[in-house]
């Protein structure tokens, strides 16, 4: 995690010369979150609306709206369905926080925090169980079909997640950690995009792709900010919790990297080291490199994903792509430094 002066910084870098296209999309998935109007009976109404009003980029229902309209879908076709996708989200991440005991979300206090355990995890499942409602709103079984499989597959994520804490592992079962955490949830964003104009097979393969790739992408992007950020964060870094990221894994794997450098890591990951200096940390992973050689993955990952539209054109298309340019192929360790 990182701070909330970081995140301000990162938030506007992230912003920086949307079009009008993107803007107008993201304006309308904030009205129609905002404007959500369901029973969440008075025990639970303050926590959802907590969670549900620390907005974060919208990404996902961003996806899911541009993909639609790359068929022809309107996009004020897909509140239902982006709706779903926006819940599932944010109730997996209330219970994500609780799990991994952070304290902050998008700069302010995590639900978890504010309201106290037993209280976000009835607002995360009530979030969960929203998404169904908005789901079977669409009309369509196999949308439902669908999100119901992506949550079984971020759960799954979660639970490996902390069955690996403090276990370096290879980088194949990162991938498939970083897809059932990350990739997964983008992947699904995009298919119903897809799924909401009864396409081809190969059209949602097609679009499939780009979602999952710019997930895998941007959970490397999350493994960066966590380190780059977390010497001003008030919240335990993913070393410290034992979570894998790309850099831990590239930052070992270095021939460059001093023994006691790597002793100093592991130790830290599992959990035996409590007391180091943050500073000390990034300077490691600075000098084997490993910050770098993960942006490279990320724009690796960003290509396969552009590459996966190749065969399209239109508007909806260069929206699409300009989400990859703002979040990934614009991305630098220069500008986390600055």
């Amino acid at each position: 995690m990182y701070s909330y002066s970081n995140r301000r910084r990162l938030t506007k870098w992230r912003c920086l010369n949307t079009s009008r296209n993107i803007d107008e999309r993201q304006n309308f998935v904030d009205e129609a979150i905002d404007k959500l109007d369901a029973d969440y009976s008075i025990f639970l109404r303050d926590p959802v609306k907590y969670s549900l009003n620390t907005r974060g980029k919208r990404l996902r229902p961003l996806i899911c709206m541009l993909c639609s309209e790359v068929f022809g879908g309107r996009y004020q076709d897909t509140k239902n369905a982006f709706t779903a996708l926006e819940l599932i989200h944010n109730g997996t991440l209330i219970h994500d926080d609780l799990i991994d005991d952070d304290d902050y979300r998008r700069g302010k206090t995590s639900v978890h925090t504010q309201y106290g355990g037993k209280k976000a995890i009835l607002a995360g499942d009530m979030l969960l169980s929203l998404s169904l409602t908005y789901a079977c709103k669409t009309g369509k079984i196999v949308i439902i079909e669908k999100l119901s499989e992506t949550a079984m597959k971020m759960v799954q994520g979660v639970a490996a997640q902390t069955h690996y804490r403090g276990t370096v592992i290879s980088m194949s079962r990162y991938t498939e950690l970083a897809y059932l955490k990350s990739g997964s949830l983008f992947e699904t964003a995009a298919c119903i995009g897809g799924l909401l104009n009864d396409v081809s097979e190969e059209a949602l393969r097609d679009v499939s792709d780009f979602g999952k790739y710019f997930g895998l992408a941007y959970q490397v992007r999350d493994d960066i900010f966590d380190i780059v950020s977390n010497k001003d964060s008030p919240t335990r870094s993913d070393i410290a919790n034992g979570d894998v990221s790309l850099p831990l894994i590239y930052a070992i794997e270095s021939h460059s990297i001093k023994k006691e450098d790597k002793e100093l890591l592991v130790s830290i990951f599992e959990g035996k080291t409590k007391d180091y200096s943050e500073e000390k940390i990034l300077q490691i992973f600075y000098e084997t490199g490993s910050l770098d050689k993960s942006i490279t993955e990320i724009k690796r990952y960003a290509d396969m994903s552009k590459r996966s539209l190749d065969k399209y054109s239109g508007e909806a298309v260069e929206s699409l792509k300009e989400l990859l340019d703002l979040n990934y192929y614009r991305f630098n360790i220069s500008q986390l430094k600055s």
